[in-house]
């Protein structure tokens, strides 16, 4: 927790905000906002009312800047990315994003999450009902009697595959009396059987195998989002009763053969209502007190225009093609039953200025709106004389002032330099709740935000001065001698089935190569197969970080799996390798 928002109970204007906010579900339009004065006001909402909360915001990139400005605050608080659809012939990736997406909706279900930040297009996704989801969850206790057979089948139906050794989340492995189950990329429990009985369970780091805890007990939450609510065969069957015409009927056999041999995660998105009968949206897993703030409410409802219009020109592309238009963009939520999700739900809307309403909800919000004076505060390293008369000027009309120095060493510095400057400041290591800020008084503190800020009401003036020491530049990451002098990939001699060597991904195979076209652009790339399934897709003009894979008897190699550890690890064992070898 951080002093930064004590100051707020102190007016008047902000408790009567958060009078309205216990009412129940009444939205609210606080306006006046800067980006920064945003997070403030979020995060001070959450403290005071000590409820979990969620931003919706317009797009990726404000979303993570809301994410960095929250980190000040030191609680935890997740972005939660949106699903790709790994449906068309063009788009897909490694699975990061969907165990993201499953970490975050598991401590969501558990009540670990108070803080989540996501975009209106994550937001406003259908997804797989909530009872759905954890219908299968279950814990097990020293002590239990288990039979072995049916937790393996409660672990596959959770969403977890077999491996000999478990490498990475969302595995399990057996051998003997011992089930080991990947519960995140680092860490898994070890569970282990005297006969039928839960000997004991311990949670390991899955890199070094080592033991870090005993546990009592443990429960385990899905490790896919997408879990099968009814059997393949019958999914299968509503596939080609449904969508098996003479237009698309290669692709859709193709498909269900795929899925039938176990690969059908790929195609829940094309095929979504084949596989589940109803759908819920990120705002139905959220807690019933969970406290929503939209960022923004004009540019969150533009964009959702602008999906919109994406869907229909793919659907568009798609049909004159004869491709097969996957459900989830056909049957698209609209922003209408996007806002009807909310009215249950406590909604504040966030805004830097005071504007008119784009629905029922954002007109009810700003009947109970409330308009702060704040404004963003800049310096830099060239305009050192303007930052200490403002600060000058600060202490003299009473201001608290909090200057934010970036690392701690920078901080320190920053109080060297106000002593050289006969200002007095005094050095926070951090701003802990107990805390208590005086008017007039000038604070150094660790940390940042994307932008300082003056806020009037609060008699608060809040300056970031991050970067204000130059930092040394990052060294350019370099390409090794021996990859810089490997066979380079010429595009036009590739044959699906080679090998080819990725510098920061590794191993993966060639099997094809597809045209795109996106933002007007149409592109070739070459497809690449990992572990898994996984694809990753490199323009065909920019082959600067692949390799021609060359071994020795023509024996096929290991392939990598994308976003693992495995392709790190084996450069560290060569070198380690190499280095024995010159000693």
């Amino acid at each position: 927790m951080n002093s930064l928002v004590k100051i707020v109970p102190n007016v008047k204007k902000y408790n009567d905000y958060l009078v309205n906010i216990q009412k129940g579900t009444n939205p609210v339009m606080l306006s006046g906002l800067t980006d920064a004065g945003k997070v403030h006001m979020a995060y001070a909402t959450r403290f005071y009312e000590d409820k979990p909360i969620c931003i919706i915001t317009y797009n990726e990139m404000q979303a993570k800047k809301i994410l960095k400005d929250m980190a000040f605050f030191e609680e935890k608080a997740e972005y939660f990315p949106k699903r790709d659809i790994t449906s068309f012939d063009y788009i897909a990736e490694s699975k990061d994003s969907l165990y993201k997406r499953i970490s975050i909706l598991n401590d969501i279900k558990q009540n670990k999450l108070n803080i989540i930040v996501t975009t209106i297009e994550a937001a406003m996704q259908r997804m797989i009902k909530k009872d759905t989801l954890y219908k299968n969850v279950f814990k097990i206790k020293v002590g239990d009697t288990i039979d072995v057979e049916k937790l393996k089948e409660k672990l596959v139906a959770l969403g977890y595959e077999r491996y000999d050794l478990i490498e990475g989340r969302g595995q399990f492995s057996v051998r003997g009396g011992i089930i080991d189950i990947a519960t995140s990329e680092k860490h898994g429990v070890r569970i282990e059987f005297w006969g039928d009985e839960v000997d004991s369970i311990r949670r390991f780091r899955i890199e070094s195998q080592r033991s870090t805890t005993m546990l009592d007990d443990i429960e385990i939450y899905p490790a896919f989002e997408f879990l099968l609510e009814d059997n393949i065969e019958n999914v299968c069957n509503r596939i080609m009763d449904n969508h098996y015409t003479n237009a698309i009927k290669e692709n859709v056999e193709q498909d269900v053969e795929m899925m039938k041999s176990g690969d059908f995660v790929t195609k829940i998105d094309k095929y979504f209502d084949d596989f589940y009968s109803d759908s819920d949206l990120l705002l139905d897993y959220l807690p019933d007190n969970c406290i929503i703030f939209l960022d923004e409410i004009e540019k969150i409802k533009a964009r959702t225009e602008n999906i919109r219009r994406d869907s229909e020109h793919i659907v568009k592309d798609l049909v004159e093609r004869s491709k097969f238009v996957p459900e989830i963009l056909r049957k698209n939520i609209e922003y209408t039953q996007f806002v009807e999700k909310t009215v249950n739900k406590q909604t504040v809307y966030l805004e830097k200025q005071d504007i008119g309403f784009v629905d029922k909800q954002s007109m009810h919000a700003k009947r109970n709106g409330y308009s702060f004076s704040y404004r963003e505060v800049n310096f830099f390293r060239s305009s050192m004389d303007l930052l200490f008369e403002e600060i000058q000027k600060a202490e003299r009309s009473g201001r608290t002032i909090v200057i934010l120095g970036g690392s701690p060493d920078n901080s320190k510095k920053m109080k060297t330099l106000f002593l050289e400057h006969d200002l007095n400041a005094t050095y926070l290591e951090s701003l802990e709740i107990d805390e208590d800020l005086a008017s007039g008084t000038c604070y150094i503190v660790p940390g940042a935000f994307s932008a300082g800020f003056e806020c009037v009401e609060l008699n608060l003036l809040v300056i970031t001065l991050d970067e204000f020491f130059e930092n040394k530049k990052k060294k350019r990451r370099k390409l090794s001698d021996s990859f810089k002098n490997g066979e380079t990939v010429v595009f036009s001699d590739l044959k699906v089935g080679d090998y080819i060597v990725h510098s920061l991904h590794g191993i993966g195979q060639y099997i094809g190569v597809n045209t795109i076209k996106a933002d007007g652009v149409t592109k070739d790339y070459i497809k690449l197969k990992y572990k898994g399934d996984d694809i990753l897709y490199i323009p065909t003009n920019s082959l600067d970080n692949v390799r021609k894979f060359i071994g020795n008897g023509g024996a096929a190699p290991k392939v990598n799996r994308l976003g693992s550890k495995e392709w790190d690890k084996e450069k560290a064992k060569v070198k380690n390798n190499l280095r024995e070898v010159a000693e």
